[in-house]
């Protein structure tokens, strides 16, 4: 039986540009991001959780003022959550 022929590099597809330029992005910890709210609700603070969700600006104001709080809880749950930005905020190794 006869062996498929090897295409040669310059005959495959090339990628789309945008494609080469995303970066992945993880899914945010939305039961982390719940209690984030409840505690930062205990100390009198709104939170909008899906504006968090596309303002990071945003997001990282939020975390900040939840260190200034004196609830550990509430210091280690914002931890958590910006690490899970820092991690989308990062760039991918991939694309090195």
């Amino acid at each position: 039986m006869p062996q498929p022929e090897a295409r040669p590099d310059s005959l495959l597809p090339e990628p789309h540009p945008a494609a080469a330029a995303l970066a992945p992005v993880l899914a945010l910890p939305i039961l982390e991001m719940a209690r984030f709210r409840r505690l930062m609700n205990y100390e009198g603070w709104e939170v909008d959780l899906p504006r968090m969700c596309v303002d990071t600006a945003y997001a990282y104001q939020c975390l900040a003022t939840a260190h200034t709080s004196s609830d550990e809880r509430l210091r280690s749950t914002a931890l958590r959550l910006f690490e899970a930005y820092d991690r989308n905020a990062s760039p991918s190794p991939l694309l090195h």
